[in-house]
């Protein structure tokens, strides 16, 4: 008989291979743990080469300028690392400063009022959102008018979807 043993998430009690440490659905949770067994110059590389490939250098420059991060400092130490969905407050990795409007549609890509913290999570819930929003006629006027209230309303909305689809 094969070793087996719990899934090392808390609080779930599936049986697994012993050559695994999460289950197939918390698995998904944690693979970003492995980037953190590499080297930080490793990190930074893989960053780098990614930039280069899907960032348009546009927004690449506009988010390594000295500007954006003073204005993402304020609004980090404004916000207290809270997210603005959920309230939960967030670590420096785990947070991403994102624009309410989409940069792209904003007037002053700095203007803090436009400016909220996000986790990884719900940022990328809210970018999906974006896009299939963006993509439909009148797309980009719609985006331009939803507010903070109406996203975190629709993040938290997507996000308890995807958990009761993904069974947690």
């Amino acid at each position: 008989m094969a070793k087996v043993h719990q899934c090392g998430e808390i609080r779930c009690h599936r049986i697994i291979p012993f050559d695994q440490r999460y289950c197939s659905v918390h698995a998904k949770l944690h693979e970003h743990d492995a980037y953190h067994k590499v080297s930080r110059r490793q990190q930074l590389e893989a960053y780098k080469t990614y930039n280069r490939e899907h960032r348009d250098q546009t927004a690449n420059a506009f988010y390594h300028s000295a500007q954006w991060q003073r204005v993402r400092d304020y609004v980090v130490n404004r916000d207290m690392y809270a997210s603005g969905v959920s309230g939960i407050t967030l670590t420096d990795h785990d947070l991403i400063v994102d624009h309410v409007v989409p940069r792209r549609l904003c007037k002053d890509p700095l203007d803090t009022d436009n400016l909220w913290c996000l986790s990884r999570r719900e940022h990328l819930a809210k970018t999906k959102m974006e896009k299939h929003i963006a993509d439909k006629p009148n797309g980009d006027n719609v985006l331009k008018h939803l507010n903070r209230q109406k996203w975190a309303v629709y993040i938290d909305r997507q996000l308890a979807r995807e958990k009761h689809r993904d069974g947690r």
